[in-house]
């Protein structure tokens, strides 16, 4: 492993973060450092700390501990993630002989000079007792191989000699704390204190005078540990994987989503992790025995659960057997989760309330590992982590044995309040479609980009189709940008069954399913169907706004009855469907049969849960009326373009936003199907009869 620091880099924070300090800034930089990089730390694991003085409310200087805030990850961290704490009172705290979660914590805030920062992390108080000004802390993955397994202790003198010291487990919070302090004082008392330290199933500190002497240490004894690695551990031969085709990873998806929301109650989002390190360690021969063993390092185990779950009996060729496979191993994982939640609390004599008994990891040999979580953003955090524990299981097993912590260290730790609390944080408040996935075609402009956007603020995740790819990329580059990894853009003609067909197993593949779809992609054909040139523009209509829906909805369909969990079909008709204009035949009769498209649906999926509705919305400012047709509908009328967007009962302009607020309200609205929701400001002439 190669150090990344660098002085212009360094000289950079220094400039950017002069206000802070110099020591805040250096901190800040070295962080990063170690945060981009997900050998040594993943997704809010690890911590970094900062010995300097700051300036109180009093306007008095005060030696502090600028420590990580818990939640906060160090890739991405910030001054305002660096809470500053009085020093001197985490130093007294670990003379005392115990002390509880509740207190530890009351005493970290209570040292706060800032009391709105966020939570210091639990290892504060560690952090305060090591003497250096800079210490840095990490799961390193190559560390993790060497003490995960018989003889940690022993192979940590063989890589280190006496440059180290190795504390073995012991909870982190109060307990490790005054551990280390009780070690680092014994050494201190013999002459000498190393810069390194190894918590045995646990993690690295290093430490030093600059944060680039404590960052290059850290550097070099993840170095020697890949070095021991490589000298020791055998060559693993696995066998020739590729990654599976796309019909495979839109198949399984969707099957399992369904599963857990019928056992939990609750709509999950997934991610299908198939990196060739994954594809072939669900390959080896002993994965029941290896991949049940424990998480690498106990802080894992609120991402991933204590063990992933292993499914080998299933074909992705037949929805029933894969069903099946799956709804039986959710449920014997649930019973084995109640059996070792109730084995664990006994033995702890402790009163819990458990947590849920879903697993995070679901591994397909040939295939990949399943995650899963209340996002997608929580999915991929779980595939990260799974994705380098099985680094720190084959390196591990092929050093001598993995063995990580103990089954009750690890239940002691899913439980433990203050690690339960990281998952609160930047939780927010959840909106009406939280959870959800949808799809939405047409999403590059007009009531389709409204919809998305509408749809990304009420919590979803929010599959953007459209054909215009130019359009769809500025879409999505902004939506994106505001609601992250929520929404992914697809490109699609709904013309054609093969792009719909390829579009839906692309969002199915992405999210692990679909809950509601937006068929809206449409566009607007006059004349008179009596003459040769209105029937040209019929047929063309028919293709488009007829049989582009039906395309979308019967792959839909496919997706919404393998999961098995209900969903809605949504429609973007039009009041054309009930009043037709002069002149305006081929959209009309076109959006007719639409509603009718849709009244079927409603009769042939209600017994499967699956909702069809659809929206009859009028004179909406759209890219619809391209090239003169808008003038053309407003002469036909007799009225100014103004006028033609306000004439109806509420003598008001419709929008597009209007319209996206009546798909949103369908897409939650569970007892409604076969209706039509008018947006149109009012026509009486439309009203559905």
């Amino acid at each position: 492993m190669d150090s990344r620091h660098r002085k212009d880099e360094a000289q950079r924070f220094l400039e950017t973060y002069a206000a802070y300090g110099e020591d805040l800034a250096l901190r800040i930089y070295t962080s990063r450092l170690l945060g981009a990089d997900p050998s040594l730390v993943l997704h809010g694991g690890g911590n970094t700390s900062v010995k300097s003085t700051a300036v109180d409310l009093l306007g008095d200087p005060v030696e502090v501990l600028f420590i990580k805030g818990s939640g906060w990850d160090l890739a991405a961290i910030e001054p305002r993630g660096f809470p500053a704490c009085r020093l001197a009172p985490l130093r007294r705290a670990c003379e005392l002989e115990k002390m509880t979660d509740e207190q530890m914590v009351a005493l970290l805030r209570g040292q706060m000079l800032d009391p709105s920062s966020p939570t210091p992390s639990v290892e504060a108080l560690l952090h305060a007792i090591l003497p250096a000004k800079f210490v840095d802390h990490t799961h390193a993955d190559a560390v993790l191989a060497v003490i995960d397994q018989r003889g940690a202790a022993e192979a940590v003198q063989a890589i280190y000699g006496d440059e180290v010291i190795f504390v073995p487990y012991v909870m982190p919070g109060f307990a490790l704390a005054r551990r280390v302090a009780e070690v680092v004082r014994a050494r201190l008392e013999a002459g000498a204190l190393p810069s390194l330290m190894i918590l045995d199933k646990h993690g690295v500190f290093t430490w030093g005078e600059t944060a680039e002497q404590s960052y290059t240490r850290m550097i070099d004894a993840v170095t020697r540990a890949e070095q021991y690695l490589a000298q020791r551990g055998q060559i693993l031969s696995h066998p020739t994987v590729a990654a599976p085709e796309l019909d495979v990873r839109a198949a399984i998806g969707p099957v399992v989503r369904g599963a857990l929301a019928r056992a939990s109650g609750r709509p999950w989002v997934c991610t299908l992790r198939t990196s060739l390190q994954i594809i072939a360690f669900c390959e080896r021969d002993d994965l029941e025995r290896v991949s049940q063993i424990g998480c690498a390092t106990p802080d894992h185990v609120i991402r991933t659960k204590a063990r992933p779950l292993v499914i080998r009996d299933y074909s992705v060729s037949d929805t029933a057997r894969l069903r099946a496979s799956v709804e039986q191993a959710i449920a014997r994982y649930v019973a084995e989760y109640h059996e070792y939640f109730r084995r664990c609390s006994e033995a702890r004599g402790v009163v819990r309330e458990e947590l849920d008994p879903f697993p995070r990891v679901l591994l397909f040999p040939g295939v990949g590992a399943l995650c899963v979580g209340g996002s997608r953003a929580e999915a991929e955090i779980v595939a990260d982590i799974y994705d380098h524990t099985a680094t720190v299981i084959e390196d591990a097993e092929a050093l001598g044995g993995y063995q990580p912590v103990s089954e009750l260290d690890l239940f002691d730790m899913e439980y433990w309040s203050l690690e339960q609390a990281k998952l609160k944080v930047g939780a927010g408040q959840k909106g009406p479609l939280d959870r959800r996935i949808a799809l939405i075609t047409g999403a590059a402009s007009g009531i389709g980009r409204a919809t998305a956007a509408a749809f990304l603020a009420a919590g979803a995740h929010v599959a953007l189709v459209d054909r215009d790819e130019e359009q769809l990329e500025k879409v999505a580059a902004e939506l994106g940008a505001r609601h992250r990894d929520r929404c992914v853009k697809v490109a699609c003609d709904v013309r054609s069954e093969a792009s719909v067909n390829k579009a839906l197993a692309q969002a199915a593949a992405h999210f692990g399913g679909i809950d509601v779809v937006v068929s809206n992609a449409g566009r607007a054909f006059a004349g008179s169907i009596h003459t040769s040139e209105g029937h040209e523009a019929l047929c063309t209509s028919l293709e488009l706004n007829l049989l582009g829906h039906q395309n979308v909805a019967r792959a839909a369909a496919r997706v919404l009855l393998a999961q098995d969990s209900g969903g809605a079909l949504l429609f973007n008709a039009s009041k054309s469907a009930f009043n037709q204009g002069p002149d305006f035949g081929p959209y009309a009769v076109a959006k007719a049969a639409l509603v009718a498209l849709m009244r079927q649906y409603a009769v042939d999926l209600g017994r499967h849960g699956v909702r069809a509705n659809a929206v009859n919305a009028d004179r909406i400012r759209t890219a619809l009326f391209g090239a003169g047709l808008l003038e053309a509908r407003a002469k036909a009328r007799n009225v100014s373009v103004d006028d033609y967007f306000r004439d109806n009962l509420l003598r008001r302009e419709t929008t597009a936003a209007d319209v996206a607020q009546a798909f949103l309200y369908l897409a939650t609205a569970e007892a409604t199907t076969g209706c039509i929701l008018t947006v149109d400001g009012g026509n009486a002439a439309a009203f559905p009869r």
